[in-house]
């Protein structure tokens, strides 16, 4: 498995990351800059639930820590339990919960 970047992103003020094994694409993310939610991820249904969320993820931290980032905010809907898992496996922790949403905050060591 890669990360590759991509020389471009179709979201303003960001840049996009592809997941590939192979030539097979398995997911893509994006690293915005923005205050909540600065990294998206997406994998495609049929790869789920093996681990591949989780590499992506790791993978566009890092590029964040070397970019000094100390911690990063995010806003997940309580129905994404995969992402809530994914990221409360890293050490994130609840600072607000609300109606439909739970902000989180990753500690970057």
């Amino acid at each position: 498995m890669k990360v590759v970047k991509c020389a471009q992103s179709d979201i303003p003020n960001s840049e996009k990351y592809l997941l590939t094994e192979g030539d097979r694409q398995i997911g893509y993310g994006y690293i915005i800059e923005r205050e909540t939610n600065p990294i998206e991820i997406f994998v495609t249904k049929e790869m789920r639930s093996n681990g591949y969320g989780k590499f992506l993820f790791n993978n566009l931290i890092q590029i964040e820590k070397e970019r000094d980032k100390k911690v990063l905010l995010f806003e997940v809907d309580r129905e994404n339990y995969r992402f809530t898992n994914i990221i409360s496996s890293l050490g994130a922790h609840r600072i607000e919960s609300g109606e439909k949403s739970i902000r989180l905050a990753l500690p970057l060591k």
